[in-house]
C-alpha cells in the first residue's frame, strides 16, 4: 500500500470515528435531558407520597383518639354498679356481653389505626425521603460522568489525529534514502559541509612568435 493510499485509508477513518463521536455525544446529550426529566418527575412524586401518607398518619391517630373516646366514654358506663350486677346476670351470648365485646373491638381498632400512624411517619416516610436523596445523587453522578464524556472524545481525536500524522510521516521517511534519513535525523550543527567548489583553469601560455 503507497503512504498516499494509507494516509486516504487513515483520514476516512479518523473522519468515521469523529461521526460516530458525534452521533454518540447527541444521543448522550437527549438521554441526559430525559433523565433531568424523570428524575424531576420522580422526586415530585417521591415529595407527593410523603406528604400523603403524613396526611393520612395524622388521619389516623386523629381516628385513633376518636374511638378511644368513644369506647371509654360508654365503657364508664358498664363499670357502674347496675350494668356490672346485669352482666353478671345474663348469659354468655346476652346483649350486655355482646355490648361489651363490641367496645372492646373499638379499643382494639383505636390502637391499630395508632400502630398505623405510627408506622407512617417513622418508616414509610422516611423510606420516601430516602429514595428520592438517592435519586438525586445518582442523577448527579451521570451528570458528572456525562460531563466527562466530551474530554475523553477530545483526547481520543486527537490521538487518532496523531496515529495518523505517525503513519504519515513514517511513510514519507520509508521512501527516502539512508543518506537522506541519515542527515535528516541528524541535527542542522552536524550536517557536512558542501563541498569546495573545483579549481579555475591555470591560463593558457601564450603562442609562440
Amino acid at each position: 500500500m503507497t503512504s498516499t493510499a494509507k494516509f486516504r485509508k487513515d483520514k476516512e477513518i479518523v473522519a468515521e470515528y469523529e461521526t460516530q463521536a458525534k452521533e454518540i455525544r447527541a444521543q448522550l446529550v437527549e438521554q441526559l435531558k430525559c433523565l433531568d426529566q424523570q428524575c424531576e418527575l420522580r422526586v415530585q412524586l417521591l415529595q407527593d407520597l410523603q406528604d400523603f401518607f403524613r396526611k393520612k398518619a395524622e388521619v389516623e391517630m386523629d381516628y385513633s383518639r376518636n374511638l378511644e373516646k368513644l369506647a371509654e366514654r360508654f365503657l364508664t358506663k358498664t363499670r357502674s354498679t347496675k350494668d356490672h350486677q346485669l352482666k353478671k346476670e345474663q348469659s354468655v351470648l346476652s346483649p350486655v356481653n355482646c355490648w361489651n365485646l363490641l367496645l372492646t373491638q373499638v379499643k382494639r381498632e383505636s390502637r391499630d389505626h395508632a400502630t398505623l400512624s405510627d408506622l407512617y411517619l417513622n418508616n414509610i416516610i422516611p423510606r420516601f425521603a430516602q429514595v428520592s436523596e438517592d435519586s438525586g445523587r445518582l442523577f448527579k453522578k451521570v451528570t458528572r460522568t456525562g460531563a466527562h464524556v466530551p474530554h475523553t472524545e477530545a483526547h481520543h481525536t486527537t490521538h487518532a489525529q496523531y496515529n495518523t500524522h505517525n503513519s504519515v510521516i513514517s511513510s514519507a521517511m520509508q521512501m527516502l534514502s539512508p543518506p537522506d534519513k541519515y542527515f535528516i535525523s541528524l541535527p542542522p550543527c552536524l550536517l557536512p559541509c558542501p563541498p569546495p567548489p573545483p579549481p579555475l583553469c591555470p591560463p593558457c601560455p601564450p603562442p609562440p612568435h
